[in-house]
């Protein structure tokens, strides 16, 4: 609300000009912030430069107070990065060694302060200044940074306002050029102009006689006896260290921006301030090459003459000279094309049907085009994307009915970055009222957005985490399930077991090491995360499946596993966990929902979790549970490996045998892997267990001389694993790798084809023999089969199945066959049950055979009984 009534009573302060404007500002910053004191300090070349300061007990402004740069580079580049600082007694080393001094004289307590930067160089700050320790909210700040901009646009006001009153000089000088006679007239209405037009406080003009002494010829406006005093010699050193006699010394403009603070204006420092003459410029007066004089130009305002004015000065000044060379009108005209060449507004021209005849260097440098790539081109070379048919078909219906259109435009660059442009285009007519062409003007507001959009990250986002704040995460929330209703959403809570302990035994400074290294790790998560409060968090992601809920709630517990100055900690969590839309349909009750879910998992040790559906909560617990007595299945041996023999189709005798995953459990009995695999998978335990069958295959082939192969199956998650081949090379050392079958199924490998390839290469290298598993289910394709270095084709048990039901089945298995004989491959078939299926399968010419009918999966004593008989 304060913010709103801010910005109604700053609406009000734009019908003021100049420092009435400032000090109406800097008076409504001590209203609204509280503030004792509010300043504008000025940053100069030597330095900082108070200039309005002003008194809330007092109701009014001092300035003049000043501070050394050298003492305040720490401090500005401090602020320029900070944008705002809000600070409190005892201030900070880069605070006090600039401004101590002076917040020690005026027993300040507290400081929030704004930069203002120009092309990323910081030019002013606002200091509000309070007697009285002061917490500041995000609204004091948004006010602040407010301020901030509306001062900015102020001073581009007074330039604008400037610029065209140097334009109204130009046009009254070219006035001149055309229609006085006498070099006296020309000076004396050029006095008159640059007082009454552009609105100097003083104007004098001086010409140098034969012995070096510049005498004032013409004056205008507040001169107060002023001339009387004055005394020039470019050739008497005492006398020649003004502006004028530099001017003249080295041809060109001398400014004087701070009468206050230059000392090379010392000698008439008295008199000027005297007068009001707070900055001043000299510019020398040539004809032929040659001085003649100057043109004196002073101020009632300091930092008067910026580049801008500087540069239009100069022009002024090439303007006289021109007008007593007795240039004719062209080169005023040429004048006036260099004063827009100059000018740091966009202009662009086109023709009536939008081809760009001129583009200043002011549309080079905010586009990134020359001026050659634009010529002959529309603005369409500027077109972003951001504005729809219907606004481009406002534009021309208001151009071309003769009305200016006024808009922001948001471009592009030449190199893809966007800009912003507070343009106007307006329609040139004939004398005949026919449009002819149309002028852009443009100012660039970039730098505008992009504070706005700082302003957005301050109120949306945590300054010590990154992350979003609560009210920000709920409108995400909001807007992703009403995006999303047909979605599955399921969001965390949670939040670190007894924090404060964190902070009482290692101090805050290190807790909030360990709060910004566990967002850091958080934002590494897939899903949307917020800072719910001190020390607890908040995050919603979509699912595809409720499997993924399990994934996610480990990585969770894993982000509490921190790394901090050579130091290992793991904080404790508690997570609360709702889903939509089966606990509810909308964001507060969600939050209500993960709330209780929280406070029930916060009555259990760190580590625990609950859910706010019970049905949920209990399934994932039994899978949890299930996953954790894997892990100690692993750690105990409780794993056994059995091999089921596979038979040659010639005389039915075993030459090889498949390696099969067993499970001996004490609390669940015995299990085959299909029961328990998909959970080896999703916690990737599947790694260690896999290799845990490899180091087995390897010891029952060494212990007993094996010198039949063993097939060994590879899990996908196994086979994306960089260092799958050296892992499997060091652990089968010693061992023939001709003894080791590799099985990889066939939709593992044609997820990516690429890589499967130089996968395969790398093992076949090594000496393994490759099996191509469950063949035919998916993608079977000559193309990449015969390009795969593979060794057995593995036909799917759901050929088998039906091979001697289903003729279409039986002629599949035929052209499988056909196709490995063609490619030089081995056909293994796996699931045969009955006798008439192996009958079929050995007619049809596969190589190998395996299924129940010929053998089930045994323990190795077992099977070396089987190839002993």
């Amino acid at each position: 609300m304060k913010l709103l009534d801010f910005f109604r009573k700053s609406s009000e302060l734009y019908s003021l000009e100049g420092e009435e404007f400032v000090k109406g500002l800097l008076k409504l910053c001590a209203q609204f912030l509280s503030a004792q004191r509010v300043s504008l300090w000025t940053v100069k070349e030597d330095i900082l430069f108070c200039e309005y300061m002003y008194l809330q007990n007092e109701d009014g402004f001092i300035g003049g107070l000043l501070v050394r740069k050298e003492s305040c580079a720490g401090f500005m580049d401090y602020l320029q990065k900070q944008i705002v600082i809000s600070a409190e007694k005892p201030f900070g080393t880069e605070i006090s060694a600039c401004m101590g001094e002076y917040l020690v004289f005026r027993d300040t307590k507290s400081l929030l302060m704004a930069s203002l930067t120009d092309r990323g160089k910081l030019t002013d700050l606002i200091m509000c200044e309070y007697d009285t320790k002061r917490a500041h909210s995000e609204e004091d700040i948004c006010i602040l940074l407010l301020s901030t901009v509306y001062l900015r646009e102020h001073h581009e006001r007074q330039r604008a306002l400037f610029t065209a009153n140097m334009y109204n000089v130009l046009s009254a000088v070219n006035n001149i050029v055309l229609n006085v006679n006498s070099k006296e007239e020309i000076f004396q209405q050029l006095c008159q102009i640059m007082v009454q037009v552009a609105g100097l406080r003083m104007v004098w003009i001086g010409f140098l006689d034969d012995e070096g002494n510049l005498k004032p010829h013409y004056a205008c406006g507040s001169v107060e006896g002023y001339l009387d005093e004055v005394k020039i010699n470019i050739h008497d050193e005492r006398l020649s260290k003004g502006l004028s006699a530099r001017a003249i010394l080295e041809q060109k403009v001398q400014v004087n921006n701070d009468t206050e603070t230059n000392p090379a204006i010392l000698p008439w420092r008295v008199q000027m301030l005297k007068r009001k003459y707070l900055s001043s410029c000299a510019y020398p007066i040539m004809l032929k090459g040659k001085v003649i004089g100057t043109i004196n130009l002073y101020s009632d305002k300091k930092d008067f003459f910026s580049q801008e004015v500087i540069r239009l000065v100069e022009e002024v000044g090439e303007n006289v000279s021109f007008a007593l060379e007795h240039l004719d009108t062209l080169k005023n005209v040429q004048i006036l094309y260099k004063a827009v060449e100059q000018s740091e507004e966009w202009t662009l021209i086109t023709d009536v049907e939008g081809k760009i005849l001129y583009a200043n260097p002011a549309v080079e440098r905010i586009s990134g085009y020359t001026r050659e790539e634009l010529i002959g081109k529309t603005p369409r070379v500027f077109k972003s994307g951001f504005h729809d048919r219907e606004f481009y078909k406002k534009l021309w219906d208001t151009i071309l009915s003769g009305e200016e259109f006024h808009e922001i435009f948001i471009n592009r660059r030449k190199d893809g970055s966007l800009f912003y442009v507070d343009q106007i285009i307006s329609p040139i007519k004939d004398d005949k009222g026919k449009i002819t062409n149309f002028v852009s003007t443009a100012r660039d507001i970039t730098l505008i957005r992009e504070i706005e959009e700082k302003m957005h990250k301050i109120i949306n986002y945590d300054p010590l985490t990154n992350l979003s704040r609560r009210d920000h995460f709920l409108k995400e929330l909001e807007r992703n399930i009403k995006e999303k209703r047909d979605s599955t959403l399921v969001i965390f809570l949670m939040d670190v077991h007894n924090f404060s302990a964190v902070n009482a035994l290692y101090g805050y400074e290190f807790g909030d090491k360990v709060l910004r290294s566990f967002a850091e790790r958080l934002r590494t998560l897939p899903g949307f995360w917020a800072r719910y409060g001190d020390d607890a968090f908040i995050g919603f992601k979509e699912l595809d499946s409720k499997e993924g809920l399990y994934n996610l709630l480990k990585d969770i517990f894993k982000v509490g596993e921190l790394k901090l100055e050579d130091l290992s900690y793991r904080l404790g969590l508690h997570v609360g966990v709702s889903i939509y839309p089966d606990d509810a349909n909308n964001a507060q009750d969600l939050l209500h929902a993960v709330e209780i879910a929280l406070r029930n998992a916060q009555k259990k040790a760190p580590g625990s979790f609950e859910l706010y559906n019970e049905e949920e909560k209990e399934k994932l617990l039994e899978r949890l549970k299930l996953a954790e007595e894997l892990r100690r299945a692993l750690q105990k041996g409780e794993f056994l490996v059995h091999f089921q023999p596979i038979y040659s189709s010639l005389d039915l005798k075993p030459v090889m045998a498949e390696a099969l995953l067993r499970w001996n459990s004490e609390r669940f009995g015995f299990l085959e892997a299909s029961s328990f695999i998909n959970i080896l998978e999703e916690t990737e335990l599947i790694v260690d267990v896999g290799y845990y069958v490899f180091e087995q295959c390897v010891s029952v082939i060494k212990q007993y001389n094996l010198e039949i192969p063993i097939s060994i199956n590879l899990s996908p998650v196994q086979i994306k694993r960089e260092d799958l081949p050296d892992r499997l090379f060091e652990i089968t050392m010693g061992v023939p790798a001709e003894r080791i079958l590799l099985e990889i199924t066939e939709g593992v490998i044609i997820e990516d084809l690429q890589k499967a390839y130089k996968l395969l290469k790398v093992l076949k290298e090594r000496g393994f023999s490759i099996v191509l598993d469950d063949f035919g289910v998916k993608y079977s394709s000559l193309s990449y089969l015969a390009k795969l270095p593979i060794d057995y084709i593995k036909i799917d048990m759901s050929f088998t199945r039906e091979v001697d039901a289903d003729e279409k089945v039986l002629n599949v298995v035929k052209a499988i066959v056909a196709i490995a004989n063609t490619l030089g491959l081995k056909t293994v078939v796996e699931g045969i049950e009955r006798p008439s299926q192996l009958d079929i399968l050995r007619k049809v010419g596969c190589h190998y055979l395996q299924g129940f009918y010929l053998s089930k999966p045994m323990e190795i004593r077992d099977f070396l009984k089987l190839l002993r008989s």
